[in-house]
């Protein structure tokens, strides 16, 4: 299988209909597609009435086309959002437009000027898996899950309130209203789920009923003389309760992002960070490159770390060019298996065009990659949080999360913790034992020459910044509580020398005479995954973030995510096996499935 999803071919006819020639059937209705999306799916399930009062309305839908839907739905939301109110769409697509071509099928629709903008300026990459995108002033979160439909549900967990069936014709797109896709969308339904369509063909109706569905004919739109209207029977569970306060220990990327993820939801922060100057954490580097981890294979890994890059991206363009600027970057090899795996990917690659690019054969160019500034990047992501610069000295769980100092005096409460505060996870989270310590030093100095354009990588790297060159970086074993070492001069020579088997000249013109340098301590783990996720015992809603490595200026925003969804009772922004995979109780888990030692 191709590691990319196909791209959606089309025309537009004489009628200005965007069709889909794969299944040759029009994206939307010749008598008015957005009407149309009114009275099929937000009148037929029930829409605005059942969002009323909800702080999180959660809607499915099945073919998410040039986004009409999603734009009908906002426009809706926008006007009847109950306070405080976060609405997830979850949406299916395995022929994803291009930008440029939803564009045009928007002008059709110049009321939904503005919303159009802001869903084509996010608009998601042509990539298999997950994408998230929000859009925080309306309390909007889409969920992109590309590729084949049935696969695509199975591979989640979630809860919709209710369902858009807006694929193309039965008769032309079978696989979209097969048995097995109707029976992900009831194991995905609430109880009490709503379900429209334009649809009225038979299988499609005894498709819904056999899988608990009620089904009913309502008058159709325009030519269509019916439509479908589905319920479950079942009775409104209880609603999660959102937390409206948090504890999150550690200020270096993790800390910052889930105070955003939770800002987002409306959670209080109480931001507890001893090293508020950056000075010994890692997050304290004057510059970290964003570029992504491509594997060959689909791994549970590869699909994270691919999703982690993409949602980074998403984060990086609302900041600014303070906080980030998309460069490019080079990744290069100096081994033979590396050049390899480079060539590999180029041929058939995991990302689209826009995204990357073959140089000379044994390289790639990241594209949307570059360089980002911690120090912009955390003020960015903490704004709202109130900050303590001091350490917690422990944990108490009494109806809710208390914050204490060394005295025991409380420093703050709340609904929630989070431990995010790198290498010291591992005393409040239990999972001390599971993190592994990495000392690194980077250095920069001036060069001879000119310096790069844009950075490169390839196990070290090199990245400009302040007519200075940034290049490392060690990581190297030590204790997870060990102190930072001191900076060396030798340790600069160890990074020149990394950097020359990828750069030579460029390694060659460092004046190593005027270096500079920081060392910091990182926390990861064996298998070299974060940790994420809530931690039992003690009292509910602990959670913990950590062991991101050297890649937590591209992984934390998803990482964060996670927590902030799993937090808030909300679909989760990955596929449940990258979840359990990160999960904190993986480490027990593997441990119990170890044949016990025999005793000699």
């Amino acid at each position: 299988m191709a590691r990319l999803p196909p791209s959606a071919n089309t025309h537009v006819n004489d009628e200005g209909l965007i069709y889909g020639d794969d299944f040759n059937d029009s994206y939307f209705s010749r008598d008015d597609g957005l009407a149309e999306s009114r009275t099929v799916f937000l009148s037929g399930c029930g829409l605005p009435d059942a969002w009323a009062d909800r702080t999180c309305f959660v809607i499915g839908e099945l073919g998410f086309g040039t986004g009409l839907n999603i734009l009908a739905t906002w426009d809706l939301w926008r006007r009847t959002r109950p306070e405080g109110g976060v609405l997830h769409i979850v949406t299916v697509e395995g022929f994803l437009l291009e930008a440029d071509t939803a564009k045009t099928a928007h002008t059709m629709w110049p009321q939904l000027r503005d919303l159009s903008d802001q869903l084509i300026a996010k608009w998601p990459t042509r990539a298999f898996g997950p994408q998230r995108i929000w859009f925080p002033g309306d309390g909007l979160c889409i969920t992109f899950l590309i590729g084949s439909c049935e696969q695509a549900l199975a591979d989640m967990s979630f809860e919709a309130d209710c369902w858009f069936l807006d694929g193309f014709s039965p008769a032309r797109n079978p696989d979209m209203w097969s048995p097995g896709v109707m029976a992900q969308v009831a194991r995905l339904s609430a109880p009490y789920a709503r379900l429209a369509t334009y649809s009225v063909a038979g299988h499609v109706r005894t498709g819904l009923a056999q899988v608990g569905f009620e089904v009913k004919r309502a008058p159709g739109f325009g030519s269509k003389r019916e439509r479908l209207e589905a319920y479950r029977t079942g009775a409104s569970g209880i609603v999660p309760k959102r937390p409206t306060s948090a504890i999150v220990m550690g200020g270096g990327i993790a800390g910052a992002s889930i105070c955003a993820a939770l800002r987002r939801r409306g959670v209080h922060v109480d931001l507890f960070d001893a090293d508020p100057c950056g000075t010994t954490k890692a997050s304290g580097n004057p510059v970290a490159l964003i570029m992504p981890r491509l594997d060959r294979g689909d791994t549970r890994e590869s699909r994270f770390f691919r999703a982690a890059y993409l949602a980074a991206l998403s984060a990086y363009q609302d900041m600014g060019k303070d906080a980030f600027e998309p460069l490019g970057c080079h990744e290069v090899s100096g081994d033979p298996d590396g050049i390899a795996r480079l060539v590999n990917l180029a041929a058939d690659p995991p990302l689209p065009a826009s995204h990357i690019e073959s140089l000379d054969g044994v390289s790639l160019l990241h594209l949307k990659g570059g360089i980002a500034y911690p120090d912009a990047v955390l003020k960015h992501l903490g704004q709202g949080a109130t900050h303590h610069a001091r350490a917690i000295a422990s944990l108490k769980y009494d109806g809710g999360w208390e914050a204490l100092d060394h005295t025991g005096k409380i420093m703050a409460t709340a609904d929630m913790c989070v431990i995010a505060s790198g290498p010291a996870a591992g005393q409040f989270s239990g999972l001390g034992p599971s993190l592994r310590g990495r000392a690194g030093q980077l250095s920069w100095a001036p060069v001879m020459g000119a310096l790069p354009a844009l950075p490169i990588s390839g196990g070290a790297y090199g990245a400009p910044f302040h007519n200075r060159l940034v290049f490392g970086a060690t990581f190297e074993h030590c204790d997870v509580s060990a102190p930072a070492p001191p900076v060396r001069q030798s340790t600069h020579v160890q990074n020149r020398d990394m950097l020359a088997t990828i750069a030579s000249a460029l390694a060659a013109g460092i004046d190593l005479e005027k270096a500079g340098g920081r060392t910091s301590v990182r926390a990861t783990t064996n298998d070299q995954l974060p940790i994420i996720g809530a931690i039992e015992g003690e009292g509910p809603h602990k959670y913990v973030l950590c062991a991101l490595g050297s890649r937590g200026f591209t992984s934390a925003f998803l990482c964060a995510e996670m927590i902030a969804a799993q937090a808030c009772g909300e679909p989760s922004p990955v596929d449940m096996a990258v979840r359990e995979a990160l999960a904190p109780d993986r480490f027990a888990k593997r441990a119990a499935r170890r044949p016990a030692k025999r005793e000699s």
